[in-house]
């Protein structure tokens, strides 16, 4: 699950090179100084979780930086583990102490600089992440989020949790928690800055999660808004809410895109030889019957005559 990189493999006096090597490889394009005299030591563990890599960072003291953009479009958040470490940005620093965490942008230069051993807990991401969830970057970059109070400390103990149980998790539970890793991460910056979304802005946002959820568990037979709830932790009514506007319903969305799967593979020439009352079936409607109506409803015709190419408007 998790690959660990550390010094300990190379020669004390190939080891700063090498960490230079690693931390390179598993974040963006950076420069280190190490100013302590003797052997350096520095391990870095990581993993992915969906949208977003996590990583554990324990090193000797040392400045990293960054000294321009290459084209990447990462987003970095350091949580402060162990020791004190500065991340440095447009003209600000934020100082984190344990529990803490701030943000910084890898399409722009930044610096990072720890004065003793130390450990970070590094959540690496696209920063369109951030900007689809309202975060406004260049207001948020360098600014310490408190790790003991607020939201801040909600979304640090959150993602420091994550660390602990990745080999418990499937690839999907670790993709889904990364997305609620980083919603609760903009909510911290956000609440950092003063910039906190409208009520429209999360409403969207929650939308959305929902929505990527629903789609990645399609394949279970008994998907339902209680099982939906359940995995964000409300209530229905409050599912429900998020789409009380809409002219489908969350159970109405559910049964049109397993619609729209079921068409798609009415067309499907590698399943030609699959009857009607299979696509179906494998679609999750309880029979052919249901399923003729259903998409009659959606699409104007039957399934058998779609299948022949007799749809309406032809």
């Amino acid at each position: 699950m998790s690959e660990l990189l550390t010094t300990d493999v190379v020669s004390p006096a190939e080891r700063s090179a090498y960490w230079r090597e690693v931390i390179c490889a598993v974040y963006v394009e950076l420069d280190v100084v190490a100013p302590a005299a003797g052997p350096f030591s520095g391990t870095v563990s990581h993993t992915a979780w969906g949208d977003a890599e996590l990583s554990t960072v324990a090193s000797d003291p040392q400045i990293v930086t960054r000294a321009t953009g290459d084209g990447r479009s990462d987003c970095l958040v350091s949580i402060q583990l162990r020791g004190v470490g500065q991340v440095s940005q447009d003209g600000r620093t934020a100082i984190l102490h344990p529990g803490d965490l701030a943000l910084y942008d890898a399409t722009r230069p930044y610096q990072l600089a720890f004065d003793a051993p130390f450990e970070q807990l590094v959540v690496q991401f696209d920063r369109d992440a951030l900007v689809a969830r309202n975060v406004d970057l260049p207001t948020s970059v360098a600014r310490r989020c408190r790790g003991d109070a607020g939201v801040g400390a909600v979304a640090s103990t959150f993602v420091r949790t994550l660390r602990h149980h990745e080999d418990a998790l499937a690839e999907h539970q670790r993709a889904d928690l990364g997305r609620r890793a980083l919603d609760l991460l903009a909510t911290a910056l956000a609440e950092a800055t003063g910039n906190t979304a409208p009520g429209d802005a999360v409403r969207a946002i929650n939308r959305r999660r929902v929505l990527a959820y629903v789609d990645a568990h399609l394949e279970d037979r008994h998907l339902a808004v209680a099982d939906v709830a359940d995995a964000f932790g409300v209530s229905v009514r409050t599912i429900q809410k998020l789409f009380a506007d809409d002219e489908l319903t969350l159970s109405g969305r559910i049964r049109h895109s397993r619609l729209e799967r079921a068409r798609i593979a009415l067309r499907d020439p590698r399943r030609a030889h699959h009857s009607v009352t299979r696509i179906a079936h494998d679609h999750h409607f309880g029979d052919a019957a249901h399923f003729s109506r259903a998409f009659k409803a959606a699409y104007g015709c039957g399934p058998r005559a779609y299948r022949a190419g007799d749809e309406p408007g032809r």
